[in-house]
């Protein structure tokens, strides 16, 4: 099992042949580790659980914006709504393995 600060991916997170997969942000990992109820917070399934869940709903998003907009969110851009939703903090794009990591943000 993967700990909750490696990029978090799922074999559904797809956009045109190229995988999805998110970092959580420095200041993302601070409020997890907040949530997590045991020493070796990065690790607990509980919290890794609830996150892959919340990524769900950040690759839906990623999803709609590609396909109103013909292309994937930049930096800066808001998943969610203004109001409540995170921030793409960075986007990493790898040509090779056809993967682009977006490292979001609160």
């Amino acid at each position: 099992m993967r700990t909750i600060i490696e990029a978090i991916d799922h074999p559904d997170w797809v956009l045109k042949d190229w995988k999805i997969k998110f970092l959580l942000s420095e200041r993302m990992l601070h409020e997890v580790k907040k949530l997590a109820r045991v020493g070796h917070w990065y690790d607990d399934p509980l919290v890794t659980d609830i996150w892959r869940d919340r990524l769900t709903i950040c690759y839906d998003s990623i999803y709609g914006f590609y396909e109103t907009f013909g292309i994937p969110p930049q930096i800066g851009d808001r998943l969610f709504d203004e109001d409540s939703g995170v921030i793409i903090q960075n986007r990493s794009i790898d040509g090779r393995l056809k993967t682009i990591t977006f490292t979001i943000s609160i």
